[in-house]
């Protein structure tokens, strides 16, 4: 993964600037770690850090710069901190849909995020960081056909000949793009056969009743969702798209 902000080297970019014409193994073990995931084929390493290495000094960590991770935005400045133009309504539905996080915290009523939590929809993930990114994750054959055919968002940057997609660009074609079963259902006017499951349904109204109760609280922040997520046994992105649905209701 190339961390939001950061910028990828492949192995000649590195060697270029180490007026080398390759990169020999116990030339590369002195580099700083490279940023791509463990197993990857080509390895890539962070700018900033093979700069640092070659001046001499301390090798910074892969936070972005600027403000702190941590400093809480709303929800209009957390749109401009993403890369490209996102606009205001844009912004609302990647958080409805999940494919931005929900905000950390909500203060008089105002959702708030951290800047961290925003810039990690800007993450680029490679083909199989992409891949694990899905809500229901599929075999590495089954997402290369896929790519191959056409099925997922061209890439937002090729890197030494990897290609990478924002952590945004897959989750909202993911989000949107037809489930099993798309556009099936019951035709108008046929009843069921079949008694609803009653039990689910029972499930259904407690999840909502507990985060209707934290909504009325503002307490629906980050920390709790993710709580109550994992009690529950779904995503976090779930249940942010649960609240969202609430807010929308007013319920």
């Amino acid at each position: 993964m190339i961390p939001a902000g950061r910028t990828g080297l492949g192995t000649a970019d590195v060697a270029k600037r180490m007026h080398r014409k390759t990169l020999p193994p116990e030339v590369r073990q002195a580099l700083p770690a490279p940023i791509s995931r463990e197993g990857a084929r080509t390895a890539i390493w962070d700018a900033g850090q093979i700069d640092a290495y070659l001046a001499g000094q301390k090798i910074p960590d892969l936070s972005f710069g600027g403000h702190s991770p941590d400093e809480l935005v709303t929800a209009d400045q957390a749109r401009r901190e993403l890369e490209g133009s996102v606009s205001p309504a844009d912004f609302e539905r990647y958080v409805r849909e999940g494919s931005i996080s929900g905000p950390d915290k909500v203060i008089d009523g105002v959702p708030h995020w951290k800047r961290s939590t925003v810039l990690a929809a800007d993450d680029l993930l490679d083909r199989d960081e992409a891949r694990l990114e899905l809500r229901n994750p599929i075999t590495p054959a089954s997402w290369g056909g896929y790519i191959h055919q056409g099925r997922v968002p061209d890439p937002d940057v090729t890197l030494a000949g990897v290609p990478h997609w924002k952590r945004l660009t897959i989750r909202d074609w993911d989000v949107n793009r037809p489930g099993p079963g798309a556009g099936a259902g019951r035709p108008k006017g046929i009843r069921e056969t079949k008694p609803r499951n009653t039990a689910n349904n029972a499930k259904r109204k407690a999840r909502q009743e507990f985060l209707q109760a934290l909504l009325a609280k503002d307490e629906a922040t980050s920390q709790a969702v993710s709580e109550f997520a994992e009690r529950e046994g779904i995503s976090r992105r779930t249940v942010w798209r649960m609240i969202s649905d609430l807010r929308e209701t007013g319920a």
